[in-house]
């Protein structure tokens, strides 16, 4: 992290002051149809990690061009929740993961809260790609009957789900399938904890959906969540969920009771991408223009209910201690009380020479995984902070 970026830092969180924390469940219930920021549930069209690395960056702050920008408010901690005893400055250090199989696009997207399993893919980007799973550095491929993997718990078992909308989960080198409720044709699978616990959607004709959980232990039984036209996007380690319910962001506690979550004043609606602690990260639809809306992030501090837009161009994740993971040229993490510390490249990649994309972080923020781009193609990464 460089001065620049905490004088950056600062000027941002101090741009306007905390919404009150509380939740507006009749404002929320009467908010326009809520949409997903990275997988639509209507459409159900699985995103290849070649699209998914291609949306990094592309979100933009503000609204379009001659239009004035929202004014963020600032990214304050609550006093409820605890912030990272962390060192306030870490070294942070990149280095590759082993690649055990070919393909120009290798990616790790997903980390575990210890920091110690990884996941990713490795294919063409082309619907081809090969699960993988990484411990403690090493490699296994996971097999051909499991693509798309989405999530990996302490215990290293992945869960994720097959362009048919088959869900399933890797436990100790065996593959299962998760059941997809009857009166519905597919499943989509976004988190698991170390419970077992298995969140996701199930989809049928028209556009119907309905939260579902799971367990790793009993793939094959399933509890329905929610009313119709729910979505479970993410679970805590204590089975909290979050997600949305008909047109509001949603939570349900791990006993099934639900509450709409806020919505930031003056956007009409936001999604709900995931949660990790006390802590959940989404979207807001900012201004349209030519048919495309710019996305704005928003964190959740889930014991308060406050929303707050955050003076970010994205939010690819958030830590279970509070710490986010900011999409930028560089990636950057930013914790609850506002210091932040900039992820840095290879040491033996001369600056500039790699695009760096981050996409998931250990809930002690020291474990950051992604992928760097260079000489024509996409590689797995991980950065280690001390």
């Amino acid at each position: 992290m460089t001065t620049l970026d905490d004088q950056r830092i600062a000027a941002l969180l101090r741009s306007a002051p905390v919404p009150e924390p509380h939740v507006d469940v009749d404002r929320a219930i009467r908010d326009g149809r809520r949409r997903r920021q990275r997988r639509r549930v209507g459409g159900f069209a699985t995103v290849t990690v070649l699209a998914g690395l291609a949306a990094v960056g592309t979100v933009q702050l503000g609204g379009v061009a001659g239009e004035p920008a929202p004014v963020p408010p600032a990214l304050a901690a609550s006093p409820t929740v605890s912030v990272s005893t962390a060192p306030a400055r870490l070294t942070c250090a990149a280095s590759m993961l082993p690649q055990p199989i070919l393909g120009p696009v290798a990616v790790a997207t997903g980390v575990d809260p210890t920091g110690r399993h990884i996941v990713g893919d490795i294919g063409t980007g082309n619907e081809d790609g090969r699960v993988v799973l990484w411990t403690d550095g090493r490699a296994k491929v996971l097999p051909a009957t499991a693509r798309h993997g989405a999530a990996v718990n302490a215990g290293g078992y992945v869960v994720g789900t097959n362009g048919d909308g088959t869900g399933w989960v890797y436990r100790g080198g065996s593959l299962r399938f998760l059941t997809t409720p009857p009166g519905y044709d597919a499943v989509l699978v976004h988190a698991v904890n170390g419970r077992g616990d298995i969140a996701g959607t199930a989809r049928g004709a028209n556009d119907s959906h309905r939260a579902v959980l799971w367990s790793v232990d009993r793939p094959q039984q399933y509890r329905l969540l929610g009313r119709p036209g729910s979505a479970a996007t993410g679970i805590t380690e204590d089975g909290t969920v979050v997600g949305t319910s008909g047109d509001s962001p949603y939570r349900w506690t791990p006993q099934g009771v639900g509450v709409a979550l806020a919505v930031p004043d003056g956007y009409p609606r936001a999604s709900v991408d995931s949660a990790r602690g006390n802590w959940a990260i989404g979207m807001v639809p900012g201004a349209e223009r030519d048919g495309a809306v710019r996305m704005l992030p928003v964190r959740w501090n889930l014991t308060t209910g406050a929303a707050n837009l955050l003076p970010f161009p994205s939010a690819n994740g958030i830590a279970g201690n509070g710490d986010l993971l900011v999409g930028d040229t560089e990636p950057l993490i930013v914790a609850s009380d506002g210091t932040s510390r900039r992820l840095p490249g290879r040491p033996e990649v001369p600056t500039g020479a790699g695009t760096y994309t981050a996409n998931g972080i250990s809930d002690d923020g020291r474990t950051v995984v992604g992928a760097v781009y260079e000489n024509e193609a996409y590689r797995p990464l991980v950065w280690r902070c001390t």
